[in-house]
């Protein structure tokens, strides 16, 4: 309908003027109308990929990552926005780096806010250090450096902000400030002034000075009185009747056209107003849609991090972490194919190489000594696999060489119970001793 269609117009010129701010360079004005244009049409995934590449650009992975993230649930097929989180993804840690740096920030502000100015500095200093187009961090490092008196290394920190996104309100408010402090904004000035200002006499330039007509005054002034009053009196005798007949005949036919098209008007108003109003019921129900969308795709992003973060873990050496981690997994939220895949990756790399590590590592431990280091690793196995029969039995084993039968027999006949037809029960039969 046409309603629908003026939306997508709107949407469109919105994100048309989003696009020529980010191409000049203006990413804070063009993230303002990709904003407004998704409130128009909320399936533009253009918008949405470019909203998402200008969060990415200042910094903002997380909020990169929900917008493409939305966008590829919308338009799952020939999409940039999965090239996007291919890239992210093949970047080992990126995501983990992100997230602590984010971490780091919101630490840093509450101590700033807190009394703690000189620390935050050193922190907002290492985490730009890491990552300069973090733009929150940089301004706030500026803010803190003015507070503290150090004006020229605030304008550093403001001039990256305004390298990414040249007409930040903010940065450019504060670098105003800035040159005002350091007297570059008196220097600025004089150049204007000294550029514009006139350019003065020199010895050989000559004046060539006004004459004045010589005339009679009285007779000039009679001659323009007369003028005038000759001008009134036509103008009241010969132009202005035939004026107002011209100006009532067009009035008195606007009056009836405009009598008609109120009756049109009227005649229409109530199948307007009836459209209207399934067109509303329509938006509100595709709203409702969208919003339970945005809430499945937030729970994606999560899932999507935490499998990022198990295998991340795991090839780091932190066995522990990435065991915790995958225990932890809700499974009810990954119904889409990527996480699928995802999540039978994880499991294969947690039941299997996974846990064969950690089991290992137990036995390493027990025959260097270190019987309460192989304990744990012998659980955290089979918190990865609670019913392998093989580090049941080297976990009762292990509490018999304590002298803690009676946990270790517990375990034993729960391998007998169980896996009967496993190795270990017979093993388990002799260990027990009966």
């Amino acid at each position: 309908m046409k309603y629908n269609t003026d939306l997508i117009k709107i949407s469109k010129a919105y994100y048309n003027r989003g696009l020529e701010r980010a191409l000049l360079s203006d990413l804070s004005g063009a993230a303002e109308y990709l904003k407004k244009s998704l409130i128009y049409d909320k399936y533009r995934t253009d918008a949405r990929n470019l909203l998402g590449l200008i969060f990415y650009e200042m910094g903002e992975t997380a909020d990169a990552l929900v917008q493409w993230v939305i966008s590829m649930n919308l338009q799952p097929d020939d999409n940039i926005a999965d090239f996007y989180l291919d890239e992210i993804q093949r970047k080992a840690g990126a995501l983990s780096e992100a997230s602590s740096l984010v971490k780091r920030f919101n630490q840093a502000l509450n101590i700033a806010q807190n009394g703690g100015e000189d620390f935050a500095i050193v922190e907002l200093g290492d985490i730009t250090k890491r990552k300069p187009n973090y733009v929150k961090a940089q301004l706030l490092l500026a803010i803190l450096y003015m507070q503290a008196g150090e004006h020229i290394k605030a304008g550093r920190a403001l001039m990256q902000i305004l390298d990414i996104d040249k007409n930040h309100p903010q940065a450019t408010f504060l670098m105003e400030e800035v040159k005002k402090a350091t007297g570059k904004a008196e220097v600025e000035r004089a150049k204007l002034e000294n550029a514009y200002k006139h350019r003065e006499l020199e010895d050989d330039d000559v004046i060539i000075p006004k004459t004045k007509a010589q005339s009679n005054l009285d007779r000039v002034v009679l001659y323009i009185v007369s003028g005038v009053i000759i001008g009134l009196l036509s103008f009241y005798i010969l132009i202005l009747p035939s004026v107002r007949r011209a100006y009532n005949t067009a009035l008195n036919e606007r009056i009836i056209s405009n009598s008609q098209e109120l009756s049109d008007v009227n005649a229409s108003y109530s199948k307007l107003s009836t459209e209207y109003n399934e067109l509303e019921k329509n938006y509100n129900d595709v709203s409702q849609k969208l919003d339970a969308y945005e809430k499945q795709n937030l729970a994606f992003t999560s899932a999507y991090e935490k499998l990022n973060k198990i295998i991340s873990d795991y090839s780091a050496g932190n066995y522990e972490a990435a065991a915790s981690e995958y225990l932890e997994i809700d499974r009810s939220v990954i119904t889409s194919e990527p996480l699928l895949g995802q999540l039978k990756e994880v499991d294969r790399i947690m039941l299997n190489d996974g846990f064969k590590t950690v089991l290992e590592l137990g036995t390493a431990q027990w025959n260097g000594g270190n019987k309460e280091q192989a304990e744990h690793y012998y659980r955290v196995a089979l918190s990865i696999k609670s019913d392998d029969p093989e580090a049941m039995f080297l976990l009762a084993r292990l509490l018999q060489s304590q002298d803690r039968t009676t946990e270790a027999n517990e375990i034993f006949d729960r391998i007998v119970g169980e896996h009967p037809d496993s190795p270990y029960a017979q093993r388990s039969i002799d260990a027990r001793g009966y």
